[in-house]
């Protein structure tokens, strides 16, 4: 089949490979996905010379993809952690990560007082700028300045160890 011949016949063929999946017993949806595969199975057949009843073969074809989704079970939805199973840590993996938290508290406790005060009362306690600034006596607008240098500064030193352990 040509590919003129194809495209003047694709608008009948996908009407009937949707009434063929409809009648199968697939939704609206799902019926237009099984009538766009169908006609991209028809599309890689175009050169084969037993397709010489392309009606038939689309509603075949489209039949057989609504049956196929039928027979399939459900698709529950991924959850990564569940995919996974219930994995648990090597030896190696717990002592890097209680590593890391060591390295991490190290650094926090380095922070000066008052950048390490703020980061703790907004992470930890979950405090506003004004509880904030109540308790620090300093000046609302001060404690996003604080905690904006805090923060970065921690980012600065965990690239830094990154680099390192690059090397």
């Amino acid at each position: 089949m040509t590919t003129d011949a194809f495209n003047q016949q694709a608008p009948r063929l996908r009407q009937l490979a949707l009434k063929a999946a409809a009648k199968a017993g697939a939704s609206s949806d799902t019926a237009e996905d099984i009538a766009q595969e169908t006609m991209l199975r028809l599309w890689q057949m175009r050169n084969d010379p037993r397709l010489y009843n392309p009606d038939g073969y689309a509603s075949t074809i489209a039949r057989h993809l609504a049956l196929n989704l039928q027979r399939r079970p459900p698709s529950l939805p991924l959850d990564v952690h569940q995919a996974a199973g219930p994995s648990v840590p090597s030896p190696l993996d717990l002592m890097l990560q209680a590593e890391d938290e060591r390295w991490l508290r190290e650094r926090i406790r380095n922070l000066p007082y008052t950048q390490y005060a703020i980061l703790r009362l907004r992470q930890v306690e979950h405090r506003s700028n004004e509880e904030i600034a109540d308790i620090l006596g300093i000046q609302p607008s001060s404690v996003n300045t604080l905690l904006a240098r805090a923060r970065r500064q921690l980012l600065n030193e965990i690239q830094q160890q990154r680099n390192k352990d690059k090397q």
